[in-house]
């Protein structure tokens, strides 16, 4: 399992309302290559061992798909003038991503969502984590608690060459 950790900026913690999800996506739809990698306890990561693995339905899965055009439309917004650079573009970029869906000590599912452009061409993405040093515009994670329609930790690895 190949696994990096960074410490990322955060995003304030959102609450979209149904109206702002289909305010947000535009006409946008994301529609891509997902895997869903089992969640392993003994990892400790994403999640800690205190969580349970759980499955996704399919409107919990468009429901996250719609989480994500939120959490990236804000975080593109929130980049000022000098760093519009590191901006996500879900249009052009042939993103993947991969879910480890599971229940908190409190009975609600939550989903990380690992997003990528490159998979170095091979398919071990479909049932590793992957995680990269320097993922630039091409690289972003954050978690979504389906109960509370709340993301957080939003995670995007800037460039080396960027101060």
């Amino acid at each position: 399992m190949t696994t990096s950790f960074v410490a990322c900026g955060q995003v304030p913690d959102k609450k979209p309302t149904d109206k702002n999800l289909q305010t947000q996506n535009n006409g946008l739809t994301f529609d891509t290559p997902t895997a869903i990698i089992e969640f392993n306890k003994k990892s400790r990561w994403p999640f800690d061992s205190t969580f349970k693995a759980a499955t996704l339905t399919q409107t919990e899965c468009q429901l996250v798909d719609s989480f994500l055009l939120v959490c990236v439309a804000n975080y593109n917004n929130s980049l000022d003038k000098d760093h519009k650079q590191w901006s996500i573009d879900l249009k052009k970029r042939n993103y993947r991503k991969q879910l480890i869906v599971v229940t908190n000590k409190n009975g609600q599912k939550e989903v990380w969502v690992n997003c990528f452009c490159y998979t170095w061409g091979s398919d071990k993405w479909k049932t590793e984590i992957l995680g990269v040093d320097d993922g630039g515009n091409c690289y972003f994670n954050f978690k979504i608690n389906l109960a509370t329609r709340k993301f957080y930790d939003m995670c995007r690895l800037p460039p080396n060459s960027a101060s």
